[in-house]
């Protein structure tokens, strides 16, 4: 029985033939430029023919003198060798050489699908629909296995919302792609969506070459319903980008560019629910204010209020009066009895001078009625003053 390689044995089994292969040491080839990108100081690209792809790089691109414009698009002359990837089971062009043939046939179609649509006024901004804020019915297009779903929904979920998605599932690569792309935007647009999102994870240009389909352009194009484009990454440019009513980067942008009308919403509604709880409170302050000052008011003007005051006004009054007779009637109380006692002194005086009449004749004092004869003039003297008297017996 033969024995079985190791997966050790066979990659070094390739990489030993790849390395000692002249062929494969001194390569030559032609292809359209696609997918350029700049990574870690290394330029990666690829060469494409119709659907088919080689992989290139240069290695340490910047410390190179190199003037060339990497233009995807081009058709270019690519000298170098095949390298194999142990890790990762690939074979990729080390490029030594990179020269310029002019544009390539497919990229030259692309330029002329995209100035007729420029032409047509498919991609003029004052065309493009506005999206409603707070959307509650999105129409999604991608694939129900591919990772876009998950991010967009996610991001969807990410946040409280009342918002209903409606999942078109298609292929979004693929000879039969574009017709199934239109035909789910043709069938989201009668549904009365608010927005359709159209949408797949990133990919090398051949990858999203459906996107530039003169099918789902004019589908885009001819939809009531406003359309999000968020295809592929911040390097990728498709006309289904500029068809669109907004492009975006990727799935978790467009899902965050909805949800974040929801989040400026609850703020809104709290900040809000607080400038009207302030208003009421203070409206409340003002009519208690107002209430005070009518109870005020009511208090004044209150009867019963009125009498109490009077009544105790009287009452006051009654306590005045009485008090007044009260200190009259031990004024006068002293004052009699002050009257008594000069009246009693007077009895006294009175009585005294009565028994202290003095009797004087020609002057003398007159002791005995045997000093009197009659019609002796005498003088009566009193205590209150004098009278003269005539004896009429003596």
């Amino acid at each position: 029985m033969k024995k079985p390689l190791t997966v050790k044995q066979f990659n070094e089994y390739i990489k030993s033939n790849i390395k000692h292969d002249p062929i494969f040491r001194r390569i030559f080839i032609s292809g359209e430029l696609s997918n350029v990108r700049i990574n870690n100081q290394h330029l990666y690209f690829s060469l494409k023919e119709d659907s088919d792809l080689i992989d290139c790089v240069i290695y340490y691109y910047e410390d190179k003198d190199i003037t060339f414009d990497f233009e995807p698009g081009k058709n270019v002359l690519v000298r170098g060798s095949l390298s194999y990837n142990n890790f990762s089971s690939r074979l990729i062009i080390i490029a030594s050489e990179v020269e310029d043939e002019g544009l390539s046939k497919t990229y030259l179609e692309f330029l002329k699908i995209k100035e007729e649509f420029i032409k047509k006024g498919y991609f003029d901004p004052k065309n493009k629909k506005p999206i409603d804020k707070l959307v509650k019915k999105i129409g999604l297009i991608t694939s129900k296995d591919g990772a876009a779903i998950v991010d967009f929904i996610s991001m969807i979920n990410s946040r409280p919302n009342d918002i209903k998605i409606f999942l078109n599932s298609v292929k979004v690569q693929g000879d039969m792609s574009p017709g199934l792309i239109a035909q789910g935007i043709n069938k989201l647009d009668l549904l009365d969506l608010d927005v359709i999102v159209l949408t797949r994870g990133g990919g090398s240009n051949e990858d999203l070459s459906s996107f530039n389909h003169k099918e789902v352009i004019e589908a885009i194009n001819k939809a009531k319903t406003p359309i999000i484009s968020a295809i592929g990454h911040n390097i990728d440019r498709t006309l289904s980008d500029l068809a669109s009513d907004l492009s975006l980067q990727t799935p978790t942008e467009a899902g965050s560019y909805l949800i974040s009308f929801y989040e400026d919403y609850h703020k809104n509604l709290e900040n809000l629910f607080k400038q009207r709880t302030k208003d009421i409170e203070n409206i409340l302050e003002n009519y208690e204010l107002k209430l005070k000052f009518l109870k005020k008011r009511i208090d004044i003007s209150n009867p019963k209020l009125i009498l109490d005051a009077k009544s105790k006004e009287i009452s006051s009054l009654g306590v005045r009066i009485e008090k007044t007779i009260r200190d009259n009637f031990v004024y006068n109380d002293h004052k009699l009895k002050s009257l008594s006692f000069n009246l009693k002194a007077v009895e006294k005086i009175i009585e005294y001078s009565k028994k202290h009449i003095q009797i004087e004749h020609n002057n003398i004092l007159v002791f005995s009625k045997h000093s009197l004869k009659a019609d002796d003039l005498v003088k009566l003297v009193f205590s209150d003053g004098e009278v003269i008297a005539r004896i009429i017996d003596g």
